[in-house]
């Protein structure tokens, strides 16, 4: 019978397999640290994504405000005249003073404040916030808090006050045959009844201050604009 001589392999030392744990770690953790800095991109650009597209929004936003002041200021300018029109308002022929006219015609109604609130949306809704710096982050929320402030100013007592000046502007107004035209083409004829236009008068006092502080907060709301649009363009460089 012949026999084999059996052949052993050598045994691996400790080392080797050391050696092998190791580059396998270093393989794991150099995709993982690869992995970690492209999603860090990523979420940078998006960040970035998230102010252009802010800044954009604020554009327009200061746009939409300076169209605002100056409504309110024509309308306060028509407001100053009313201890005067109170004064040389006639009992005989009330219909033919226009100061009235012009009064009434500025309360009975107020330009509603419409932003561009689409970026805002989604930062809040969307965790995009936690993709930019904490300074910036705070900086919007805190003009986001006064734009909140001002629509829920404007959609409660500032517009309950709108309403009820409506009432009063109809309380003192008289229909006029269409038949019958004045100079001013106007269809009305404005009452002559005291107590009415006195109750026009004290409501267009409450609703003139009520005015003056929607244009105060419209100023502070475009000035914080404008800040934020220099802050914004000096620190990322946008046009």
């Amino acid at each position: 019978m012949e026999v084999h001589a059996h052949s052993h392999t050598a045994r691996k030392k400790w080392t080797h397999y050391f050696w092998e744990f190791l580059m396998l770690f270093l393989a794991v953790f150099c995709g993982f640290l690869a992995e970690y800095q492209l999603e860090h991109k990523i979420e940078k650009e998006r960040g970035m994504q998230y102010i252009r597209s802010f800044y954009e929004d604020l554009k327009t936003d200061t746009a939409e405000y300076s169209f605002l002041i100056k409504e309110y200021e024509i309308k306060l300018s028509a407001f100053s005249n009313r201890n005067n029109c109170f004064n040389s308002l006639s009992t005989d022929v009330p219909g033919t003073n226009t100061c009235i006219r012009d009064l009434i015609n500025h309360s009975n109604s107020f330009p509603d404040m419409v932003t561009a609130d689409q970026t805002l949306m989604q930062l809040k809704n969307a965790g995009g916030l936690r993709l930019i710096k904490k300074a910036d982050a705070d900086s919007i929320l805190a003009y986001d808090k006064l734009v909140r402030i001002f629509t829920k100013s404007e959609n409660t007592s500032f517009q309950e006050s709108q309403n009820r000046m409506r009432e009063l502007n109809k309380s003192i107004l008289s229909y006029r045959s269409p038949g019958e035209k004045d100079e001013q083409n106007f269809p009305f004829l404005i009452s002559g009844d005291r107590d009415k236009l006195n109750r026009f008068f004290v409501g267009l006092n409450e609703y003139s201050t009520l005015c003056n502080d929607q244009h105060h907060h419209l100023l502070g709301l475009n000035q914080l604009a404008l800040n934020l649009l220099s802050y914004l363009k000096n620190k990322y460089k946008l046009n």
